[in-house]
């Protein structure tokens, strides 16, 4: 019998991990950070024991059969190859709740994402934007394509979500079917994704389900009627085309980099408004590697020659040239980099916060960002979307799915997750486990 272990991320967002059991074979899923109060960024982790110290951090966990020997022992489990049974981990996205773990890894550990999924994250390792390093033994599968290792089948099924590749899994193990959605959304720009998901997951035995958007209030899940949103992707998309026609000088996005597409229709709108969108190392070398043909220059102030494989013979535009004809771009601008304003503000029309960091008020960062704009005189509008489906896109989910057992988790709040077309809901305790 199919057994699964709720090891972490339950009630909270973040740090999903849950464990898969046959007789001979284990998966787990995700495999990424959990907020921990006791983290600190002002402290460093020492190095050689990153793995230890996120673990001794509540950040992971300690889990046999993953780690390495020196680090798995003076944690008191056993390391990769020390179990009787084989073990692996699939990766619904790359999100660093959903993977940041990956470079505590012991090398050897097969892990599965979508091929999508995959490109991302080696261009990541690439720009030096993963934790630790990056994990060596990464399988991409195809969307709709299945991995059996041992005796557990599965089966990646794409979704919606803010970020390229990602997907939730379809896990066949001893006769039971069990659904995981990882994260998703109906406003982006392929909600027909989630809903194919729901039906290719129709009839499972078992759901795992993501609830943030149940997080922060009370919901009454069963009287729900949608579609239930105006502002998508698609309004997103003209609104910035909007501002990229009207304002006068410079326009700054402070986009979540990892949502490649939104800066890919970006740049194909911009071509209308006569602008050359101008993107930082980081942004510019995903977008290169998932949408090669698209024109944009890359952001190097002082200059200097650009060393990422991708961004060869990319144009580069320095601070000069935006101080000069600022009407005539729109730049890309990650947060690390916000000093980078006390050079451009003169020329600022508008600075658009379209979830890029600081993600919101629960992060210490997010005043001072805000006091910053308004001590510079920068005019801004916060008009970030989110990446996770509304209360009512949950329930609806379910409510094709139909599970015989559904399990909320990723929320605050998963006891709102409810649903009259699920057999049975349960809420698992931390290391809690249900046997099919």
């Amino acid at each position: 019998m199919a057994k699964l272990t709720f090891i972490s991320g339950l009630r909270e967002i973040g740090g999903t991990v849950v464990a898969v059991e046959t007789k001979t074979t284990i998966c787990l899923f995700d495999f990424g950070f959990a907020y921990a109060d006791r983290i600190d960024d002002k402290v460093r982790l020492r190095p050689g024991n990153e793995a230890y110290d996120y673990v001794r951090l509540g950040v992971l966990n300690a889990i046999d059969g993953i780690y390495e020997p020196e680090t798995a022992h003076k944690l008191g489990v056993k390391a990769y190859g020390e179990t009787d049974k084989e073990i692996f981990i699939i990766i619904s996205h790359m999100h660093i709740d959903h993977m940041g773990g990956l470079g505590a890894l012991d090398q050897g550990v097969p892990v599965y994402m979508s091929a999508d999924s995959a490109r991302l994250y080696h261009e990541m390792g690439v720009m030096g934007e993963l934790e630790i390093r990056e994990h060596e033994k990464v399988l991409p599968i195809d969307y709709d394509a299945s991995v059996t290792v041992g005796d557990i089948k599965v089966t990646c099924v794409q979704v919606d979500h803010d970020v390229i590749g990602a997907c939730g899994f379809l896990i066949e193990a001893d006769g039971k079917k069990i659904c995981y959605t990882g994260d998703y959304r109906y406003h982006g720009y392929h909600p027909e994704i989630s809903a194919a998901f729901a039906e290719k997951c129709k009839g499972a035995d078992l759901m795992i389900s993501e609830g943030v958007t149940i997080s922060f209030a009370d919901v009454d899940m069963l009287s729900l009627e949608g579609p239930v949103r105006d502002h998508t992707e698609s309004t997103l998309l003209e609104e910035f085309k909007n501002h990229a026609l009207e304002e006068e000088k410079l326009l700054v996005i402070n986009n979540y980099n990892r949502n490649v597409e939104r800066i890919h229709r970006f740049i194909e709108v911009l071509a209308e408004c006569g602008r050359t969108m101008v993107l930082e190392p980081e942004q510019a070398d995903y977008v290169a590697a998932f949408y090669p043909e698209d024109n944009f220059a890359v952001y190097l102030p002082e200059g200097g020659e650009l060393k990422a494989p991708l961004l060869k013979n990319r144009p580069v535009v320095i601070r000069k040239m935006l101080l000069e004809n600022p009407e005539k771009y729109v730049l890309q601008q990650d947060y690390k980099h916000v000093y980078e304003l006390f050079e451009l503000d003169s020329v600022i029309s508008l600075y658009l916060h379209m979830d890029g960091a600081p993600l919101g008020d629960y992060d210490p960062s997010f005043a001072k960002f805000y006091s910053l704009l308004d001590n510079l005189g920068i005019n801004y509008l916060r008009c970030g979307l989110g990446g996770h489906a509304e209360p009512y896109y949950l329930r609806h989910t379910v409510d094709v799915i139909e599970p015989a057992v559904l399990v909320p988790l990723h929320s605050f709040r998963p006891e709102q997750l409810v649903s009259s077309h699920a057999g049975k809901i349960i809420l698992p305790e931390i290391n809690g486990t249900i046997t099919l």
